[in-house]
């Protein structure tokens, strides 16, 4: 449990000082009149572990998330909230041996311990936000994802004391889009003042398609679940409400 805690805020600091940047780019890009209670950009960054069902003895992957947010205000507590995250990172590891499909390849891996799959997305979800109270807020709606990498990583000892690292890409065994449904509750630790607020966040995602092409068997699905900040790209006057 500590090794998780201790990863997530790695992650979560080196995910923030991305999105510091993002922010600066954005300032240039857009200006600051672009921000209003009504329509407003937040970067977001923190971390995430995946999992991939139907796998067995497998263990959660980490990885980093960040990406930016558009808050559109529908009524005063209903917000649509489409994302974009550039890179979301799925998969699992620590599995019991998967064959690489390649008998002259898997000759060679001599007593690998494991296999990591590694798989790489893009993800867009779009959302609604309910303001269940001033700080609170939970949010859901669906999401599709994009493939971008997938890679099955092979760790073995052909020679006493030497360690193979073998990694074979995966992308044409897969689906290259995925569909999912996403559950979010934030809340507010700081209002946006001078552009520094800062909402905290815990999400789950499942996956509804089969990750293998032509899968005979139980369905391979992703799921993740992610948490870390949101930095809302408003600046409200001290006294605002």
């Amino acid at each position: 449990m500590k090794s998780i805690i201790y990863t997530s805020l790695l992650l979560l600091v080196l995910s923030t000082g991305v999105v510091r940047g993002q922010a600066a780019l954005l300032v240039l890009i857009f200006g600051e009149k672009v921000a209003s209670e009504h329509f407003y950009f937040s970067l977001k960054a923190g971390a995430t572990y995946s999992m991939i069902t139907n796998v067995e003895e497998g263990h959660n992957r980490p990885g980093p998330n960040f990406g930016l947010i558009n808050n559109i205000k529908l009524t005063d507590r209903l917000f649509l909230t489409p994302e974009f995250l550039p890179l979301a990172p799925r998969g699992v590891k620590d599995v019991p041996i998967l064959t690489t499909g390649n008998p002259a390849l898997d000759e060679l891996l001599v007593d690998p311990s494991s296999t990591d799959r590694k798989l790489i997305y893009v993800d867009i979800p779009v959302l609604l936000r309910f303001h269940l109270t001033e700080k609170l807020r939970i949010s859901s709606g669906p999401q599709i994802s994009f493939l971008i990498n997938a890679a099955d990583t092979y760790k073995s000892s052909p020679i006493n004391e030497a360690v193979l690292t073998t990694e074979v890409d995966i992308r044409d065994e897969l689906s290259p889009v995925d569909l999912g449904w996403v559950i979010d509750v934030s809340y507010m630790l700081s209002k946006p003042i001078a552009g520094k607020g800062v909402i905290l966040y815990g999400r789950y995602n499942m996956g509804f398609v089969d990750m293998i092409r032509g899968n005979p068997g139980d369905p391979a699905l992703n799921s993740a679940i992610q948490f870390g900040a949101a930095f809302p790209f408003i600046e409200e006057k001290a006294g605002d409400h």
